[in-house]
């Protein structure tokens, strides 16, 4: 069933009002009309059903029932720090990876990314990130779409982890066929102490972190981690190791009730 964000200030009682792009969207591109229902997700992530009342171009209002319970959201965070990819190559990342259930999600101009942003375009990338995650949220049912961050530089980076006070965890190429413990075996061990609540995911960019980004990262407190014999892309490591953490951590089982 198609689904729709909505802020409190939209939300009266049992009604609502739907405008901008998601009005346009419903009206125009769905073509729904009186008697029609679809999901409104408010802040708290709590789903209600929505039953349109009127239909027009620039604004959709609508009856709501009362909530229901939501169990789609990961009861553990990941947070991915990913270094800053190509944009279809983060685009996809940032698609996938809100599929899975990643909480948010920081950008990092790292040292080897190959992306420059000027200052006047990061406005306008976090605002496309922002849609991509957005409309991701809507497709796989979230109750939360994930928060994208500005670009961060390094330093900035890791303040933020640090911030979080959790665990973190950076797989590195440097690693690949080695002995080193790997991200499952890593995440399993967090996993059986009990009571995590947050963890920090690191991904390099095409070229990975350098040593020195790695080397502050353990400094820092993140683990440097195997993920096999195989080196993966950028994207596809960030896809991979959000997986194995959130399965890890036992997220993509059955959950409880949540709103």
């Amino acid at each position: 069933m198609t689904r729709v964000f909505l802020d409190d200030r939209s939300i009266r009682g049992d009604r609502a009002v739907i405008t901008g792009g998601d009005a346009h969207h419903l009206h125009t591109v769905l073509r729904l009309g009186a008697g029609d229902s679809f999901t409104v997700v408010d802040e708290c992530g709590a789903e209600r059903e929505a039953t349109v009342e009127s239909a027009l171009p620039g604004a959709i209002e609508v009856r709501l029932a009362g909530a229901r319970p939501a169990r789609v959201e990961p009861t553990a965070s990941i947070w991915l720090y990913h270094g800053l990819p190509r944009g279809q190559r983060y685009e996809l990342a940032l698609r996938m990876c809100t599929e899975l259930g990643v909480r948010g999600f920081i950008p990092v101009m790292s040292t080897r990314s190959v992306v420059r942003l000027e200052s006047d375009d990061r406005g306008r990338k976090l605002e496309r990130w922002q849609r991509v995650v957005q409309e991701a949220a809507k497709q796989c049912g979230r109750t939360t779409p994930p928060p994208v961050t500005q670009p961060m530089a390094w330093d900035e980076a890791l303040a933020h982890f640090t911030s979080l006070e959790s665990p973190g965890v950076m797989p590195s190429a440097g690693l690949a066929g080695s002995d080193a413990p790997s991200l499952s075996e890593h995440i399993a061990a967090l996993a059986a102490e009990g009571g995590l609540t947050a963890l920090a995911l690191f991904i390099g960019p095409e070229s990975g972190f350098d040593l020195e980004e790695e080397a502050s990262a353990r400094e820092a407190g993140v683990a440097l981690v195997s993920m096999g014999p195989r080196i993966l892309r950028t994207e596809t490591a960030a896809v991979v190791a959000a997986a194995i953490c959130l399965d890890r951590l036992g997220q993509l089982g059955r959950q409880e009730h949540r709103f």
